[in-house]
């Protein structure tokens, strides 16, 4: 075991970050890509779907067609059946009647059709939709436990490169088994691809413990989570565009083009990446020695399984409140992600091009409020304006209140009002960073010794919120009227504003008092500041490695 050495004062000469030649920084960056592109994998069928499905067929056949068999197109579909189904509708809106104009003229059904570039050959029921977006986030829960062993047991680097082969065959496959098979197939699919991808993050957890001393770990996580919201910005917006290029039948194109992205990767992560220090080719004595040094610590012993105390965790309000929070973070995010294409389509009217781009903005909005929030949070807590507690509660205010204002407003909001409807979802996912200095850090805070069984719960009431949400958005919006709409709408607001008046009340950013480590004695030498500083300490090894650790599982999610 390595002699002990003092945090934050390193013996070996400091190796820079920023340069090529460093090896953190390839790191960083193949894990930042890693997201992006996996991410580029798993959300573009948020908006392909919207150019994959005829749904004025789907109405047509009123739903007896079976799912995921070619459809007539529009300009092929009987006028007086449209026509019918509209008038069916009951009441017809503002909205609704530029539908009916459609309708009575053959000429004027075309150029909106073409116009509006959303010209699908395929028949999904919408139950069958929501179980292709959900299923992927199931695969991700069903690879949690085993994907951690996995990680650990054939090294993070081929774990994660065979998840990503997975996805990269999987995303190649989508259009022929989305053609030509029934949509249990495509479900069953994406579930794979879900697994592929679920692994990504424990194996990530594990390369920045690796490699990262302990003052760059927070640069580290931000850096390569910034990949999550670029994925998405770029899953939205290119996906629009692919999908109206007549190549291959335009919305193929899309999964063809991030596969061929994917594969690109796969040789990027072979090259460049390696699971530890002591393993990378070529790297420089100076930036072994820095990464050794400022990032072991002896002393301390892991947490076992039977030393976590269960029962305080479980029956603990501030734990449950804060898991809470985690449910209702994924389920406004991924419900957003996932469905936010087709209430711009169906609702606003908005064309494929604009549909894109705006489905991106939110998304844009969230990289900067990320860094503002975030970084105004730690300025108020080192400046003690505010006490830890207060801090934490005021921006996780700010999330869930926030963002359920937004969209409670939203239910106001239809084609005639497109622009406040398009600011409010923008809001919505921007605000929504207040969770990261709110819940995410009470989860660090409360326990710091049992981070990772708090995370896990927490985690794990998130990830049900991912499977949930699409499914449940799914099973609201059949037919994607307003009124279907409002209906989800409310029960997102309803869910961030409980779960947010939960954390409001049991939430802290505290330690509890039997979450805390025992006392070492005094006369312990590790304990002693060194050097005459007597802001000097030095922490076990395997607790700072444990902690450093957990805070990755937190922060990765986000």
């Amino acid at each position: 075991m390595k002699n002990d050495v003092e945090i934050g004062k390193p013996s070996a000469p400091r190796s820079k970050l920023w340069t090529w030649n460093s090896f953190r920084f390839r790191i960083v960056f193949a894990l930042a890509l890693a997201l992006s592109i996996e991410g580029l994998m798993r959300s573009n069928i948020n908006m392909a779907m919207i150019c994959m499905v005829n749904r004025t067929a789907v109405d047509a056949l009123n739903e007896k067609v079976l799912p995921l068999t070619p459809a007539p197109t529009l300009l092929n579909t009987n006028e007086s059946q449209l026509l019918k189904i509209i008038e069916n509708k009951g009441q017809i809106d503002e909205c609704e009647s530029e539908d009916l104009g459609f309708i009575k003229s053959r000429q004027a059904m075309k150029k909106a059709q073409l116009a509006k570039h959303y010209n699908g050959n395929l028949v999904i029921k919408k139950p069958d939709q929501a179980l292709i977006f959900t299923s992927f986030y199931a695969g991700g829960v069903a690879i949690v436990i085993p994907g951690s062993y996995l990680c650990d047991r054939f090294g993070a680097k081929n774990v994660v490169l065979i998840g990503a082969i997975v996805n990269v065959i999987g995303t190649f496959l989508t259009p022929f088994v989305a053609s030509t098979m029934h949509a249990y197939a495509l479900v069953t699919l994406r579930f794979i691809m879900g697994c592929g991808q679920g692994i990504l993050v424990p194996c990530m957890n594990v390369l920045i413990a690796h490699w990262f001393p302990l003052a760059e770990k927070s640069t580290a996580i931000a850096i390569s989570t910034t990949g999550n919201q670029v994925s998405v910005i770029v899953a939205m917006f290119l996906t629009a565009e692919l999908c109206q290029i007549n190549l291959f039948g335009g919305w193929p194109l899309a999964f063809h083009s991030y596969g061929i992205i994917g594969l690109g990767f796969c040789i990027f992560w072979t090259v460049y990446v390696y699971n530890s220090p002591s393993k990378a080719k070529n790297i420089s004595t100076d930036e072994v020695l820095y990464i050794q040094e400022c990032s072991h610590n002896v002393g301390g012993k892991k947490i076992g399984a039977n030393e976590v105390p269960w029962k305080a965790i479980f029956t603990s309000p501030t734990v449950w409140a804060t898991a809470l929070n985690s449910f209702s973070q994924n389920f406004m995010t991924v419900g957003t992600i996932t469905y936010i294409p087709s209430y711009y389509q169906t609702v606003l009217r908005m064309d494929l091009s604009a549909n894109g781009l705006m489905s991106a903005f939110p998304f844009i909005f969230q990289l900067i409020t990320k860094i503002i929030l975030a970084g105004s949070a730690d300025w108020l807590r080192k400046n003690k304006v505010m006490s830890h507690n207060s801090v934490t509660k005021i921006y996780n205010l700010i999330a869930s209140f926030g963002s359920g204002i937004c969209y409670f407003l939203l239910t106001f909001c239809d084609c005639r009002s497109s622009t406040w409807a398009i600011i409010l979802v923008i809001l919505a996912i921007g605000l929504s960073s207040g969770f990261i200095p709110g819940y995410n850090t009470s989860m660090v805070c409360i326990a710091p010794r049992y981070t990772s069984s708090v995370a896990s719960f927490c985690r794990l009431l998130g990830q049900i919120a991912a499977v949930a949400s699409p499914y449940m958005i799914g099973y609201i919006v059949q037919k994607g009227t307003k009124e279907e709409w409002k209906i989800a709408f409310y029960v997102m607001t309803i869910v961030l504003f409980i779960c947010g008046a939960a954390f409001q009340f049991f939430g802290s950013g505290e330690t509890f008092e039997w979450a805390k480590a025992p006392s070492p004695p005094t006369s312990d030498s590790r304990l002693q500041p060194s050097n005459g500083s007597a802001n000097a300490m030095l922490l076990p090894e395997e607790g700072i490695k444990s902690i450093e650790s957990e805070n990755n599982d937190i922060k990765m999610e986000n």
